[in-house]
């Protein structure tokens, strides 16, 4: 499920590379959601097909993630491959990732680190960079609303406006382009949020059901999670969404009070200290159980 920081550190990274006259390509596990094709105009970025052996490559640089696992079904293809992997990314790592990898939990996206790196080696920026780099800290700050957001990230963004990018036409691309099915969607799931520990818990059930009613992807539900934080006393938002395989997806949001990462870390997930996400095994209503009183104990 590839994001707009993922995506746009990707091409970004890429485009360095071949100015430096290296031979590049970019293969994801996942098809690129059609709100984010703005970053891959030329589509230069493949699906990989598991029939298929990978290229034959010196080095791959992981964007956007921070271990193996998280590498998915892309992983074993990988280990086949013998390259040398480099994790990049600013989600919260294992002490061990540090020494050979470019983790920086304090910074706000794959954009902002890339533009920081390129900045240090005197890179030139191009339009195409600038584009993917602005669409990573816009995506990945939510609109830069989230706390990692500094003035840094503010100027950087700035900087690639004065490459040329154009902030309206990357918010109508990311967040105008929503169909009459998903807004439904969001009506029927929004109807039916529920709240506990005096309205600090805030949460919502995606059943497959309901999906397949609006014809919905699991994309389509990502920012969901988000409207929670909107009501008053919330301190922690969750979205609980059974996914085609039977698991159910949960994501974390928490307003900053509650730190959640450990918890969702305990059972298997990733993130960051108040974003993060877990799948689960097991029926809906169990898995809510569960993860509605571990998050109860943190609240109160």
């Amino acid at each position: 499920m590839p994001d707009g920081d993922g995506l746009g550190g990707e091409i970004a990274l890429a485009e360095h590379l071949k100015t430096l006259g290296k031979e590049v390509s970019i293969v994801n596990s996942d098809p690129t959601p059609e709100k984010f094709g703005l970053v891959d105009p030329d589509f230069e970025i493949h699906i990989w097909d598991p029939k298929k052996p990978l290229p034959q490559v010196d080095l791959v640089f992981a964007i956007d993630v921070n271990d193996r696992p998280r590498l998915g079904p892309l992983n074993k293809a990988l280990e086949l491959l013998k390259a040398k992997v480099v994790f990049i990314d600013h989600h919260i790592s294992d002490e061990t990732m540090k020494h050979e990898h470019v983790i920086d939990e304090d910074i706000s996206s794959m954009g902002e680190m890339l533009h920081r790196y390129f900045e240090v080696v005197d890179a030139e920026v191009t339009f195409k960079m600038a584009l993917a780099m602005y669409v990573s800290i816009f995506t990945d700050t939510n609109a830069f609303r989230h706390r990692k957001t500094t003035a840094l990230s503010h100027k950087i963004c700035a900087s690639l406006v004065e490459v040329g990018v154009d902030p309206n036409e990357v918010f109508r691309r990311v967040h105008q382009t929503r169909s009459i099915n998903q807004m439904h969607l969001l009506g029927e799931v929004l109807k039916n949020v529920k709240t506990r520990c005096q309205g600090k818990i805030a949460w919502v059930e995606i059943p497959q059901s309901l999906q397949q009613k609006y014809e919905a992807t699991a994309e389509d539900t990502q920012a969901f999670v988000d409207y929670l934080l909107i009501l008053k006393e919330v301190e922690v938002g969750l979205l609980f969404r059974e996914e085609e395989n039977g698991k159910i997806k949960i994501s974390f949001r928490s307003k900053g009070k509650v730190e959640i990462f450990p918890l969702v870390q305990k059972l298997g997930g990733g993130g960051h200290a108040f974003e993060a996400g877990v799948a689960c095994e097991g029926k809906m209503q169990d898995v809510v159980q569960t993860v509605l009183e571990a998050v109860e104990k943190l609240v109160s």
